[in-house]
């Protein structure tokens, strides 16, 4: 088992969470394998398709040290050890569930449910989350974050649902530490196609837009 703080620092590495909503399962590897090399270090399989879990199991399987895979769209506590049992490495919500953040602790997993309001963040610190996915972003926007992140800033975000090329460097500037991009850069319309070589230039341009964000809050 791969020890907690070592399943954080992958998750966050190339800063880059793809959220993979309902696609084919023999689709899975040759889009993971094109995330990969687009920089992509972390899989978020979402819960809402037939193959999901099975899917899960093949990825984690075959992809091992190259990138870490997790479940999304978790919303209780039997979905979560399902999802586990098969080889999720982290728990992620689009709602705050305190079962779902239970179970993956239980399991040394990385829980992220999901959030909107500071009292929400909260909460979900106090009940164990290791970080919190703010969903959907594209509601809220790079501003709320900022201004939620003054007086929470060790609290860890993950703003997902309407990240872009345009806004994700925005993002990042805002303090977050990472984004979960879905729909953007899985192209179901490109996977239908097999054109998975532009969706490794698009991996590559979000990865290099959130590493160079990051070089600019060092600096």
């Amino acid at each position: 088992m791969i020890p907690k703080v070592k399943l954080l620092q992958r998750l966050l590495d190339g800063g880059v969470i793809v959220v993979i909503r309902r696609v084919p399962g023999d689709k899975m590897i040759p889009l993971a394998e094109s995330l990969i090399e687009g920089g992509v270090t972390a899989l978020e399989v979402t819960l809402d398709h037939p193959d999901a879990l099975s899917s899960i199991r093949t990825l984690s399987a075959q992809l091992k040290s190259r990138a870490i895979v997790g479940a999304g769209t978790v919303i209780d506590s039997a979905s979560a050890t399902m999802a586990i049992h098969h080889g999720a490495e982290f728990i992620f919500s689009p709602s705050l569930h305190q079962d779902a953040i239970k179970t993956a602790l239980r399991y040394g997993k990385v829980a992220v449910p999901g959030v909107m309001t500071p009292s929400e963040m909260i909460t979900a610190m106090e009940w164990g989350a290791d970080m919190v996915k703010i969903f959907p972003a594209s509601g809220l926007g790079v501003k709320y974050i900022k201004d939620v992140k003054g007086p929470l800033s060790h609290i860890p975000v993950i703003p997902t649902g309407g990240v872009n090329l345009e806004n994700v460097s925005s993002y990042i500037e805002a303090g977050v530490a990472a984004v979960g991009v879905g729909g953007n850069l899985v192209n179901l319309k490109l996977i239908e196609e097999g054109n998975f070589k532009k969706i490794t230039e698009s991996a590559k341009q979000y990865v290099h837009a959130v590493q160079e964000a990051r070089g600019m809050l060092i600096r």
